[in-house]
């Protein structure tokens, strides 16, 4: 089912699918613990609200067991989405042995591409479908940016 507005760029490699889910697994806790935390804060507003102007609340101690929980469970998520992306990246960043190599220079308002047998594009890329590839960029005046949506790569 193809629809009107795409919540991600077509895929154009064997990896961008488990990005999109780590992109999703991390909006899905952040969009999770937004809803939690303001849906707490309404409810204890309403409830724990002063009912007099001469009230006093009473003292709160702490407890260990829910100050470890709410260390705990945060921590766990973090690491998980720290190690899915690393592994992510470090599959990214060590192309296999028979990759194609392609050379990007990045100019003021444009990249320069060459490819082995020597053709060159201006700001496109074409690649042949199934094989890997590999992009060696370089710069000749700035920092720049080389970013390619399809591939989940920047």
């Amino acid at each position: 089912m193809k629809l009107p507005f795409p919540l991600f760029p077509p895929s154009a490699s064997s990896i961008s699918g488990e990005m999109d889910l780590l992109f999703l697994f991390i909006a899905a806790v952040s969009a999770f613990f937004v809803v939690l935390v303001a849906a707490l804060v309404l409810i204890f507003a309403v409830k724990f609200r002063r009912r007099h102007p001469d009230a006093v609340g009473a003292d709160i101690h702490g407890s260990l067991a829910l100050e470890l929980t709410w260390t705990f469970i945060p921590f766990v998520l973090a690491m998980i989405m720290f190690f899915w992306g690393a592994d992510l990246f470090f599959r990214l960043a060590r192309p296999p042995v028979d990759s194609m190599e392609v050379f990007a220079v990045g100019k003021q308002w444009m990249w320069k591409v060459q490819h082995p047998e020597g053709v060159r594009e201006i700001n496109e890329l074409h690649v042949p479908i199934g094989r890997n590839v590999r992009v060696t960029l370089r710069s000749e005046d700035v920092i720049h940016d080389f970013s390619i949506p399809a591939v989940r790569v920047k």
